[in-house]
C-alpha cells in the first residue's frame, strides 16, 4: 500500500483489511476493483470504480466484518475518514437512520450467504466421500429450503 495524502494505492491482489480489523476510514474507488469475502472466503461482491467500501463498519462503529482484498489491477482509492462520516451522516436524522438500517441488512445477508454456502458445502462434501447416506442429506436439503423459504426466496 501507497499513501499521500488521502489517496492510497494497493497493488493487485493485496489485502486491504480483513475481518475483525479496526474500521477508522471507508474507500471512494477511483480506479480498479475490490473484492469482498467472508470470513470463510466466500465471495460476496465487487466494488468498482466511483463506488463506495468500508462504510458498513464506519457507520456502525464496529470492526470490519468482511475481508477486502485489491483485483488483479492496482487499485487507487481515496480515503474517507470516519469523521467525515459522522459529519455526513449527523446533519440528517433520517438519511443516519436509512444509512444504518441499511448496513445492518447488508451485514445480515452476508451473514445469511455464508451460512447457504456453508450448508451446500457440506452436501458436496458428503457426495464427494461417496459416504452416501440419502437421510442425512435429506435433511441437509430440508433446512436449506427451509432457510430459503424465510428469506422468501421460494415458496
Amino acid at each position: 500500500m501507497k499513501e499521500k495524502n488521502n489517496q492510497i494505492i494497493w497493488e493487485p491482489q493485496e489485502l486491504i483489511y480483513d475481518v475483525g480489523d479496526a474500521s477508522n476510514e471507508a474507500f471512494l474507488v477511483i480506479q480498479g476493483f475490490v473484492y469482498l469475502y467472508t470470513q470463510n472466503g466466500l465471495l460476496l461482491g465487487r466494488v468498482g470504480e466511483g463506488e463506495v467500501f468500508g462504510e458498513s463498519s464506519c457507520i456502525l462503529q464496529t470492526n470490519r466484518s468482511v475481508k477486502a482484498i485489491a483485483g488483479e489491477h492496482q487499485v487507487l482509492a481515496t480515503k474517507i475518514p470516519h469523521f467525515s462520516l459522522k459529519r455526513m451522516v449527523k446533519g440528517d436524522k433520517a438519511l443516519s437512520a436509512i444509512l444504518r438500517k441499511t448496513q445492518l441488512r447488508l451485514i445480515d445477508s452476508n451473514k445469511q450467504s455464508q451460512d447457504l454456502a456453508s450448508d451446500l458445502d457440506t452436501i458436496l462434501k458428503k457426495l464427494e466421500s461417496k459416504s452416501l447416506n440419502m437421510s442425512t442429506i435429506q435433511d441437509h436439503l430440508k433446512l436449506i429450503r427451509k432457510k430459503l423459504a424465510s428469506m422468501h426466496i421460494i415458496d
